[in-house]
């Protein structure tokens, strides 16, 4: 875990192998693109929200007039301390050990994990805490990638070897089905799916998902 802790110190500062076409750092969400998470999420948006994996803390500061409170949490101290010094207003921690979350049992009505999980090494941990910090019945928020099989083979007739470049951040590939069942093992049921963006007008660019704890 400290490697990855290391990788995503580096990762802010711009300083890794970058690839993959994709393999960015993340920009700052524009109001189109804030209105266009928000019009699908907002139904399961309420109480005390967790933005895990917040980054510099940009998605934290818009949604929080959304919902009674917000607190933000992410593997690295840089975009961490650059959320600190920009939104003194929201609580801001680092994972603890770079993989648990700090806070108690049934702690939040809701998590938001925006382009998050495939970035996760030990994704049943991370489920796992998500489940314990949430409360029974909140709601997870998650947009991730997703993979379908004219996807795959766009990827491969056009730029295999750069898509999947051993230093890309991206480390966990997800379909619909695989993101569903991963989730219900660690009791969550998936409530709701919508293609977040397209190629071409069917291809999926990525996936967003409200998942409800089951217990």
């Amino acid at each position: 875990m400290n490697e990855q802790k290391a990788f995503y110190e580096r990762y802010w500062q711009d300083k890794h192998i970058k690839i993959n076409p994709f393999d960015h750092r993340p920009n700052a969400f524009t109001d189109e693109n804030f209105m266009w998470h928000l019009k699908f999420f907002k139904p399961f948006i309420k109480g005390k929200l967790l933005d895990f994996g917040c980054g510099d803390g940009n998605f934290a500061s818009r949604i929080s007039s959304y919902c009674d409170s917000v607190c933000g949490v992410d593997i690295a101290e840089i975009p961490i301390n650059q959320a600190i010094l920009n939104y003194p207003k929201i609580e801001f921690k680092l994972l603890e050990n770079g993989v648990n979350i700090p806070y108690p049992d049934s702690y939040f009505d809701c998590i938001v994990a925006l382009d998050v999980l495939e970035h996760i090494l030990d994704i049943e941990h991370v489920l796992k805490e998500l489940n314990r910090v949430l409360k029974s019945g909140g709601s997870l928020l998650i947009t991730t990638s997703e993979l379908t099989r004219i996807k795959i083979i766009l990827i491969a007739s056009t730029s295999l070897d750069n898509y999947f470049y051993p230093t890309s951040p991206h480390i966990r590939y997800f379909t619909r089905k695989n993101l569903e069942d991963i989730l219900g093992r660690e009791g969550f049921k998936v409530q709701g799916y919508r293609k977040n963006r397209t190629y071409f007008g069917f291809i999926p660019q990525g996936q967003m998902v409200v998942a409800l704890k089951k217990y």
